[in-house]
C-alpha cells in the first residue's frame, strides 16, 4: 500500500450536499452518491469534479458530511443553490488510484486508506478530505493526516 505526503493549500469544493455514515461506500447509499453524481455530471461545472468530507468525527459509525461536485478556483465559482465546503491547508496522504468502475475502484480506494489508518501508518487529522478525478477512471484521495504522520 503506497501513498505520497504533501503540503497542501485550502481547497474549495461546491455542490451537493449529502450527509451519511462515514462508511457509506455500499448498498443503497452507494446508489444515492451514485444518483448524486449523474445529475452533477449534467450541468455545467465552473471546475473540476470533486468531492470533499467535512464535519465528521473519527469513529467509522459517526456521520459526515459529504460535498460532491466541483473544486472552486475562489468563492466566485460557486453556483447558485450549491454548498461550498472549505478544506483547510495542511499536510495530506494522497492515495491513487484507477480502474474502470470508478465506484469500484473508490470504494476499494477507501477500504485502503481505512487499513493504513488501522495499521499506524497514517494519523488522520479530521480536518477535512477530498477526491479529485484526473479522469473519468482515475481518483486521488487525500486524507489530511497530523504533522508527525506518514514520516
Amino acid at each position: 500500500m503506497t501513498f505520497s505526503v504533501v503540503e497542501r493549500p485550502e481547497t474549495l469544493v461546491a455542490g451537493t450536499v449529502l450527509r451519511s455514515p462515514a462508511m457509506a461506500i455500499e448498498g443503497v447509499r452507494r446508489l444515492r452518491v451514485e444518483q448524486a453524481w449523474r445529475e452533477m455530471l449534467t450541468r455545467e461545472l465552473p471546475g473540476r469534479p470533486g468531492t470533499a468530507y467535512v464535519d465528521f468525527l473519527p469513529e467509522m459509525s459517526s456521520y459526515q458530511t459529504h460535498i460532491l461536485g466541483y473544486q472552486c478556483a475562489t468563492i466566485d465559482d460557486l453556483q447558485p443553490g450549491d454548498i461550498l465546503a472549505r478544506v483547510p491547508a495542511g499536510r495530506f496522504a494522497v492515495f491513487t488510484a484507477s480502474g474502470d468502475n470508478l465506484g469500484n475502484v473508490i470504494a476499494a480506494l477507501w477500504q485502503r486508506i481505512w487499513e493504513a489508518e488501522d495499521r499506524e501508518r497514517i494519523e488522520r487529522a479530521y480536518s477535512g478530505d477530498f477526491e479529485q478525478y484526473p479522469s473519468s477512471t482515475s481518483v486521488e484521495v487525500y486524507v489530511a493526516i497530523t504533522e508527525e504522520s506518514g514520516k
